[in-house]
């Protein structure tokens, strides 16, 4: 697999929050953490999983969803200014009011079982207790289905994060799940009262984590009112294509 390299991954991959606003002003120290992101062109587009985002419905008075980007040494605070789902998975397309981003190149490629990919994205748990770290996890797809199954669990936070193979982002990670299965099953007797038997059970289980990822080849050919009657790719080259 090709080394991919980002100057700084930061510029391309962000995290989302809900954060208390009141008028034009936003109150950081009050920010929630939904999830990850990454622009898909110059423009401020970007892809997110929809689950992490508040339907609109559901997004309490007072309250903004935001993101936190990266702009060489700075942090720059931004709204969203539009999010549009694509009925039938789980891909969100987000606006956010900013122009001139750096963004990552997707890809409709198919993706057989056994491809190496990484993921890079923003967890929710911390572990230095210095904000919110990125992290960088490599893996391959153990199954090709719906959805890609990839052999590496996906962390809380990590959900809308980029899916690379070589350069090209293939997917978005949506979700982990885990297979249970039983190693060792004993029962021995704890106790016997009245000539009755209390009997302690021992139960060994194995666990496996798999992390899910909806790949782009699934929507290669799907058109959208909301893409202007084209597909994402399409939508996306148009947008990198504009000229100001």
């Amino acid at each position: 697999m090709p080394t991919l390299i980002l100057n700084d991954a930061r510029e391309y991959i962000f995290p989302l929050f809900l954060v208390e606003s009141q008028g034009n002003g936003i109150f950081l120290e009050s920010r929630v953490f939904l999830g990850t992101a990454f622009f898909v062109s110059k423009c401020g587009d970007a892809i997110t999983a929809n689950h992490v985002l508040p339907k609109p419905d559901d997004l309490p008075a007072g309250k903004q969803v935001v993101a936190i980007v990266q702009r060489g040494t700075k942090q720059q605070v931004c709204w969203l200014t539009h999010a549009a789902a694509f009925d039938g998975n789980d891909l969100a397309l987000i606006h956010v009011n900013i122009e001139d981003t750096k963004y990552l190149s997707i890809s409709d490629e198919e993706i057989p079982a056994g491809s190496d990919v990484q993921l890079i994205g923003i967890p929710i748990h911390e572990v230095w207790l210095s904000g919110k770290e990125m992290r960088i996890l490599k893996g391959h797809v153990t199954l090709v289905s719906n959805q890609l199954e990839l052999n590496i669990a996906i962390p809380l936070g990590m959900s809308g994060c980029p899916v690379f193979i070589g350069n090209n982002v293939v997917a978005f990670s949506t979700s982990s799940v885990k297979s249970e299965e039983v190693e060792d099953y004993t029962g021995e007797i704890e106790l016997i009262s009245n000539n009755k038997e209390q009997i302690r059970i021992t139960k060994i289980t194995r666990v496996t984590h798999y992390g899910m990822a909806y790949p782009f080849f699934k929507l290669r050919g799907q058109t959208s009112p909301i893409f202007d009657g084209k597909t994402l790719i399409q939508l996306i080259e148009s947008r990198n294509n504009e000229t100001k």
